[in-house]
């Protein structure tokens, strides 16, 4: 009886030892596991949060980029007498208008030949706001410390100096047709 005693516990200890063993194995699969799963959640936060590298947004908007230009034909009010053409018309409404097409007279102007260089003032644009008035507009102005202009207006610019100065949209839209 004791040699059977002393079996069953030899083969208690060595299924202990194996169990052990699994244990040992099953742990450090487990704790791989874990550290790839840690890696790849803090690989994603910092890709979508931070780097932006990551993103859920469709293709099309990703791929959909705004492109900077550069418009040379729009200018401030303060550098209305500063264009290096001996003469040059200058525009100023506000761009945005919906209630306005003065930009496809502009465009049919510039189109047509012997067309005089056309710069456009924008009248909402804070930067403009201390030269647009209301009422009460300088129809000669010398020089930019004494505009004060109606939008909107077309302005002709001849050797530095102000020859024309139209008010009215419907005479502006007339002049750059028939010019």
């Amino acid at each position: 009886m004791k040699k059977q005693m002393k079996r069953k516990i030899d083969r208690n200890l060595k299924n202990d030892i194996q169990i052990d063993e699994e244990d040992n194995v099953f742990k450090f699969i487990t704790t791989i596991v874990a550290i790839i799963i840690l890696l790849f959640l803090t690989y994603f936060v910092i890709g979508v949060f931070f780097t932006k590298e990551i993103s859920f947004k469709k293709k099309k908007e990703k791929e959909t980029k705004e492109e900077v230009t550069i418009d040379n034909n729009t200018i401030t009010a303060g550098q209305i007498f500063n264009k290096k053409d001996k003469s040059y018309y200058v525009l100023v409404y506000d761009v945005d208008s919906k209630l306005t097409n003065l930009s496809t007279f502009i465009s049919v102007y510039k189109s047509s030949e012997g067309a005089l260089p056309i710069y456009t003032v924008d009248s909402a644009n804070s930067i403009n706001s201390k030269f647009i008035v209301k009422k009460g507009s300088n129809k000669k102005p010398t020089s930019y410390s004494d505009l004060k202009i109606k939008a909107p207006t077309l302005i002709k610019i001849e050797d530095k100096k102000v020859t024309k100065y139209v008010e009215d949209e419907s005479k502006i839209k007339e002049i750059l047709k028939n010019e």
